[in-house]
């Protein structure tokens, strides 16, 4: 098995260099034989999907009529395998034919059904979600991702799922219930404990039929569990990421950043588990942060204050070197970025700043918040053209109702430069879109005002 997770490391980063290189046929490749190596290491059946929908162009239909012949043989293996419980070769087979069309629903049902059978609901959530995008009207797989979630306690986003079966189904009677009671489970899911003052005061509650256990003892069992397992196979790294992953959602975020150093080294510097690593370094800064603010807000002393400055300016400057780092390895995630250039926006690097928003702004999903902060740049960099023609390519597509502050400042910002440049009626027309939607927004009305004489 180490030797297995060893031979899909070093698969992995063949992959992640032929995928930067939007090389996607080695990618998949690649990422393909991870899959059979490691197949419950969800990652790489997400990476392996995600390639393979690139080397089709995402064309929804993956290698057409090329294909078919070949998928009707591997459904009727996959068949096979799931009635004789062979869940991994079901998994694996299915695998093959999503090389052939990563769009394929029932394909993608089949993993997940594999998956419930091994009790991997990570790799059966996935699966589910991408059969629910490939077959977005089909009721009965979105039945069964409701199922799941509901059964990993995800009830919030199980409703979602319901909320969609509504519109697929508009005279299912069951909706309505299944709704309310997916309500009603969050509800006890946030409410199951009260805080207190003292682990005595912890409110008891019923837990897989435990009776008189608290919340912290059950995090306590889970956290034993997974260190046990540890004990027990110590080669395998999931065993670590969990086991980080829980300490992080009861808080423990040294603790966590502690148990993501060991999985570093048992992954032997697995370049993603790094990447892990460094956002629990990251997150433990921030925490460290939050508290020097609570103590100086406490204490209002003027060394509290300069503290949380200290620790402040340490997690922007770690930040920056972070994504500084990834944005050389990932140049083609826009959004990193777009992420680095909003710090290096607050030491006022605008040379280092623009470059990055320059080709963020060529994401669809980036390129009106992408343009805004362009503006900004520009605008604060003192070349007041460039910025207006910035804020002129934005405005056009911002979204009051999802947006409602970047529309604001991006007019607010607009008109402010309008105004310095000598276009009055351009400044006119912007502080009153500001003010139709926020009268007091800054001093969007006094400069109107002025500009119409009326100060």
């Amino acid at each position: 098995m180490a030797d297995d997770n060893m031979k899909a490391r070093k698969c992995y980063q063949h992959g992640n260099k032929a995928m930067e290189a939007g090389n996607w046929d080695m990618a998949v490749q690649m990422f393909s034989q991870c899959v059979k190596l490691v197949p419950n290491h969800l990652t790489y059946r997400q990476l392996l999907r995600n390639s393979t929908k690139k080397k089709y162009g995402d064309n929804k239909k993956g290698a057409g009529a090329l294909g078919k012949t070949k998928l009707i043989s591997l459904r009727s293996k996959v068949k096979k395998a799931k009635q004789k419980e062979n869940w991994q070769d079901a998994s694996l087979l299915a695998e093959e034919g999503l090389l052939l069309n990563p769009w394929d629903a029932q394909l993608n049902v089949d993993i997940a059904e594999a998956a419930k059978g091994m009790d991997e609901t990570e790799i059966a959530r996935f699966a589910y979600v991408e059969a629910v995008m490939a077959a977005p009207k089909d009721k009965e797989i979105h039945l069964a991702l409701s199922a799941l979630l509901e059964e990993r306690g995800e009830y919030t986003e199980a409703r979602k799922i319901w909320e969609r079966i509504q519109i697929i189904d508009p005279k299912d009677i069951e909706v309505s219930r299944k709704l309310s009671a997916l309500d009603a489970m969050q509800a006890t899911k946030q409410g199951g404990f009260d805080e207190a003052d003292s682990s005595s005061d912890v409110k008891r509650v019923k837990d897989d039929g435990k009776k008189g256990q608290s919340m912290s003892q059950r995090s306590d069992d889970v956290e034993t569990a997974l260190r046990h397992a540890i004990r027990k196979e110590p080669e395998q790294v999931e065993h670590y990421l969990k086991l980080a992953s829980h300490l992080k959602t009861i808080r423990k975020f040294e603790d966590s950043y502690e148990m993501m150093k060991q999985a570093l080294d048992v992954s032997g510097s697995d370049p993603s588990i790094r990447e892990q690593l460094e956002d629990a370094e990251l997150l433990l800064m921030k925490h460290n942060v939050d508290l020097a603010k609570e103590s100086a807000n406490q204490s209002e002393s003027p060394e509290a204050r300069q503290k949380v400055a200290e620790l402040s300016k340490e997690l922007r400057t770690r930040k920056i070197e972070v994504l500084g780092a990834r944005e050389e390895r990932h140049p083609q995630n826009l959004g990193i970025k777009i992420e680095l250039a909003n710090l290096v926006m607050q030491l006022q690097d605008w040379s280092r700043a623009i470059p990055l928003l320059q080709k963020a702004s060529q994401d669809p999903r980036q390129k009106t918040k992408a343009l805004v902060l362009l503006g900004k740049c520009f605008m604060y960099d003192n070349k007041l053209p460039l910025a207006k023609s910035q804020f002129e390519r934005a405005i056009p597509d911002l979204n009051l109702d999802n947006s409602p502050e970047t529309y604001k400042e991006a007019h607010y910002l607009l008109a402010r430069v309008c105004e310095e440049t000598g276009d009055k009626e351009k400044a006119v027309h912007h502080y009153g879109e500001v003010l139709v939607v926020d009268y007091d927004y800054k001093d969007a009305k006094d400069r109107l005002e002025s500009l119409q004489g009326g100060g």
